[in-house]
């Protein structure tokens, strides 16, 4: 059960589509969205990296006024959030912290069911499809991390990628309920070079959530895992991946499929660890 989501926005135009969304899962879900701004310690600290040449302005007055500017803005998109989520009629709640935006949100996701921010950001390298935050926070989120794209389109179906391992367990664990819950269609889609071995994880997926009343033909493809499901994926699919996850190494490894997918998917992508 989602019953708190964590919402982390930055204000920019690509986190305008996990506003959304996250908003739209609370109220279906009567969760508690809870809104997060993080004052980037970096900028806070910047002036002391910089040659500021004969200028005699003590560096803790730039310091503060940069903290003061950030706050500002911070608040501001709070209070934007709480606007809009109160006449949506959800619950909402709000955190202003400081520090480095990817071990905030980590660290405030421990209290949250699901964790929801854009793929990029406001100072996202152009060229680039995943922003260095959101990748961090998949990574090491101890919850699910939904991200979105730019653009919001309500989804209509989940779409798990089912391969068997342990990760794609919990996801589809965690996918089924939430389904019932937002009355979403389903497809199981398992994606081998052994066609026999994808239709046999295919029916294990679709035989899980039968129990949930959620029935739906599996779907079973050959080829490369990550360039399929991306081929079945339509902007208002909510494409659910399990991630690699344990050990010292691999906790920081997402799969190629994982990976790939967060970076080419035309919609949201649920990554479960």
């Amino acid at each position: 059960m989602v019953k708190r989501i964590l919402l982390a926005s930055d204000g920019s135009a690509p986190a305008r589509g996990a506003e959304t969304l996250a908003e739209w899962l609370a109220y279906e879900l009567e969760a508690q969205l809870v809104g997060l701004f993080v004052r980037d310690s970096r900028w806070i600290r910047l002036p002391e990296f910089l040659d500021l040449g004969a200028l005699s302005v003590p560096l803790p007055a730039y310091h503060q006024e940069i903290e003061q500017a950030l706050t500002v803005k911070g608040e501001g998109i709070l209070k934007r959030l709480e606007d809009s989520a109160q006449s949506a009629g959800v619950n909402f709640a709000y955190k202003l912290e400081t520090g480095v935006p990817a071990e905030v949100i980590v660290q405030e996701a421990r209290t949250a069911d699901l964790v929801v921010l854009g793929r990029q950001g406001e100072n996202h390298p152009e060229g680039e499809a995943l922003g260095g935050t959101a990748e961090r926070v998949v990574r090491t989120s101890p919850v699910p991390v939904l991200l979105t794209p730019p653009a919001y389109t309500r989804p209509e179906r989940l779409l798990i990628g089912y391969d068997g391992s342990e990760p794609a367990v919990r996801a589809l664990h965690f996918a089924a309920p939430l389904a019932v819950e937002l009355g979403l269609g389903v497809q199981v889609l398992s994606v081998d070079d052994n066609l026999n071995r994808a239709e046999e994880l295919a029916r294990e997926g679709a035989e899980y959530l039968a129990a949930y009343g959620l029935s739906m033909e599996p779907a079973a493809l050959q080829g490369d895992p990550a360039e399929r499901l991306l081929e079945a994926q339509g902007p208002a699919d909510l494409l659910v991946l399990g991630a690699f996850g344990g050990g010292p190494v691999r906790r920081w490894l997402l799969g190629s499929t994982t990976e790939y997918a967060l970076r080419g998917s035309q919609g949201p992508v649920l990554v479960v660890r």
